[in-house]
């Protein structure tokens, strides 16, 4: 082994850089996995995915990419953020301290280029290594669910396992490629959009990306499919052990009650047991899960980070990335 070269990645990396990818983190069998890649790293509305390569001579050993994402806060300021995702380093190069380097060279590069912040959800096995590089607890997300009823509650309880990435198929409301490539959608929708604390720049071009990619089978329930002002929800089904969830990735929605009349909506018409998301805005009235939300975690690049209090998040803007 020789001495290990940290660069920006280039194109012709990308086939070395998605097999140590699949290899890394198990996904040799998954055949959605490159379009997946594709979807979030180089369709991103907000932008193309900064990324590093480490090598020891043409062997591409680590990779580190950060997601380009965009906020807003009260004032109306957009802040460049970024948020740290896929990583993965070659099993005979572990324990050289590749994911600190190329980590500390992403974060000396996009401080350099004006980027705010950067932030994500470490699980607890990758915590300690982002907080040993400055890297500081936010809050940990509120999540909030809603059960169809006694039995969904049970089945809810003992599937305390992953959840499954795709989704299940459903024919309820309408596949939100289609319903969000309709421009009157898109602003009825975003007439009910998160209006204070540091919130994604939420956009017809942010919708439509977000919802793109067919393995997700995203839905857009309308309140009233006529007029889409009267507000919707963007969701999808997935499986988590015995049950079926509905994640309300996106609830748009005059009130809190209107809200969860959609959310009641998209339990009956699903069949899910529960619905989740995060309790925030309209969706405030779920019931809350203490303790049980992902840790937000976050780090300072070009500018300070937002107070706890001040984030206001969706559960689009936290799931899969």
């Amino acid at each position: 082994m020789g001495e290990i070269e940290v660069r920006q990645a280039e194109p012709r990396d990308s086939a070395k850089v998605t097999a140590l990818l699949r290899a890394s983190l198990g996904k040799e069998e998954d055949s959605h996995y490159e379009g997946f890649l594709a979807w979030k790293h180089e369709r991103n509305a907000f932008g193309r995915s900064p990324a590093w390569v480490a090598l020891d001579g043409d062997r591409v050993v680590g990779y580190r990419t950060l997601l380009r994402w965009r906020f807003q806060t009260d004032e109306g300021k957009v802040l460049p953020a970024v948020r740290a995702v896929d990583t993965a380093t070659d099993p005979d190069y572990r324990g050289r301290g590749i994911f600190r380097l190329l980590t500390l060279r992403a974060v000396a590069d996009l401080t350099v280029t004006g980027d705010a912040f950067v932030f994500n959800t470490p699980n607890d096995k990758s915590r300690p290594g982002y907080l040993s590089m400055g890297w500081t607890p936010v809050r940990r997300l509120p999540v909030g669910v809603l059960p169809s009823g006694p039995g969904a509650i049970v089945r809810m309880t003992r599937s305390k396992v992953a959840s499954r990435i795709w989704s299940e198929q459903t024919d309820v409301g309408v596949d939100a490629r289609d319903a969000l490539a309709d421009d009157r959608v898109c602003d009825g929708l975003l007439a009910h959009a998160p209006q204070r604390g540091v919130r994604t720049e939420r956009t017809p071009a942010y919708l439509r990306w977000r919802t793109e990619f067919e393995p997700l089978a995203y839905r857009v329930l309308l309140a009233d499919p006529h007029e889409p002002k009267r507000g919707g929800a963007i969701f999808r089904v997935r499986e988590r052990g015995a049950g079926l969830e509905a994640v309300i990735a996106e609830l748009f929605a005059p009130s809190t009650a209107a809200g969860m009349t959609l959310v009641r909506r998209v339990l009956n018409r699903t069949g899910a047991d529960y619905a989740i998301g995060l309790r925030t805005g309209n969706t405030r009235a779920l019931l809350p899960l203490p303790g049980q939300g992902p840790l937000l975690t976050a780090r300072p690049l070009a500018r300070g980070i937002p107070a706890p209090s001040d984030w206001s998040l969706t559960m689009g803007d936290v799931e899969l990335f």
